[in-house]
């Protein structure tokens, strides 16, 4: 694949609405992941690890956090004088407006798509953690001739998403689609990661706003089957679709607890690339114990953390236990607090001898700045 040849696009706010309170003030793309990361980490650095160098991010709302984590694009090679990174908000054009989905947002985003050269497009949803080789992924689809290939995982459907694809294969071949699988079955499962070629993706979103047409799912590759060549190709690193906080807060403890599924995510040839803050060491105190933990850089460790991830600059006080646990930046935990199954936002507090208890399957979450 020669270098710039291929356009990225992203969907940083896609599915927001099933994280909760999570995403109020932030997008799906910004939600932070074990200790330094976001989940647009991944997104972008399977591009740029594939040598891609032109990406544009097709935002929707709550983008403020986003833009302060990409900065310059800096950390990801994409601080360029030809080509870089792009944010693509609503509005962008006279006719575009907030979008309901994928076709009336790339809708938004045609000028950005008509003033580029490269050849082929590469759209990816922010929901879903994996590193994967989209260089092999881009080689498969050129030399299958197909009209589109569309990444998978096999696996059962997530639970809270009801527009995930499951495909039906003949080979490599989709030959049906189906959506909201409620069964047990091990299915074929679309990651949304797809590639095309600028031309068909520019025809599909003309002729799809003109018939009002939003979900390029359901309108577009559902009913196209007959018409055009959709290809899948097999994801068979580590691949997660964020659904719920639930299943943020399992996927965290499986990258803590499974040295495996980090070995897939942090893949030492296809680096995950984001924002980096320099800080202090961290500091554990003589009566700190720590075991089975991510702790990020800055923290000041006086009390128990076990099975847990603590983000920069995390206080806990001697006495303090966190245990199956997500502390966000900044967080502090005082003196003789007791927090299980909890996920805290950043800057929150937890007051002295305080008790908050989650469960595996219903853990709590609390929101940014609060004091509890």
């Amino acid at each position: 694949m020669r270098k710039n040849n291929v356009l990225g696009i992203v969907f940083p706010n896609a599915h927001d609405e099933l994280m909760g309170e999570m995403t109020e003030r932030r997008s799906m793309g910004s939600l932070p992941f074990c200790g330094r990361y976001r989940i647009i980490d991944f997104s972008l650095s399977n591009l740029v690890n594939a040598g891609v160098s032109k990406v544009g991010i097709v935002t929707k709302t709550n983008y403020q956090s986003l833009m302060d984590h990409i900065g310059s694009a800096k950390a990801w090679d994409l601080d360029r004088k030809s080509g870089g990174l792009f944010f693509l908000p609503p509005y962008s054009n006279t006719e575009a407006k907030v979008y309901k989905g994928h076709v009336d947002g790339l809708f938004g985003a045609m000028n950005f798509l008509k003033h580029s050269s490269e050849k082929f497009v590469v759209m990816c949803d922010c929901d879903v953690i994996t590193n994967f080789d989209l260089n092999d992924m881009l080689k498969r689809h050129i030399k299958s001739g197909a009209d589109i290939t569309i990444a998978y995982k096999r696996g059962l459907m997530p639970l809270n998403r009801h527009d995930v694809m499951a495909f039906e294969l003949n080979g490599d071949k989709v030959t049906d689609i189906k959506f909201a699988a409620s069964d047990s079955k091990e299915r074929c499962i679309s990651l949304d990661i797809t590639i095309m070629s600028k031309d068909l993706l520019t025809e599909i979103i003309k002729e799809g706003y003109e018939r009002n047409l939003t979900s390029i799912a359901r309108d577009v590759y559902q009913k196209s089957l007959t018409k055009l060549d959709i290809r899948g190709y097999e994801i068979t690193e580590y691949a997660a679709i964020m659904d719920s906080p639930e299943t943020y807060a399992k996927v965290t403890k499986e990258v803590v607890c499974d040295p495996a599924v980090r070995r897939d995510l942090f893949c030492k040839t296809r680096p995950v690339f984001t924002k980096t803050r320099d800080d202090m060491p961290t500091i554990y105190g003589l009566d700190s114990e720590v075991k089975n933990c991510l702790i990020a850089d800055g923290c000041v460790i006086d009390g128990t953390v076990k099975n847990s991830v603590l983000f920069r600059g995390v206080k806990v006080e001697k006495g303090a236990v966190i245990e199956n646990s997500i502390v966000m930046q900044d967080a502090v935990i005082e003196a003789g607090a007791d927090i299980q199954f909890v996920t805290l936002d950043k800057k929150v507090t937890v007051g002295a001898n305080k008790t908050l208890r989650g469960t595996e399957t219903y853990p709590i979450y609390v929101r940014k700045n609060a004091e509890v």
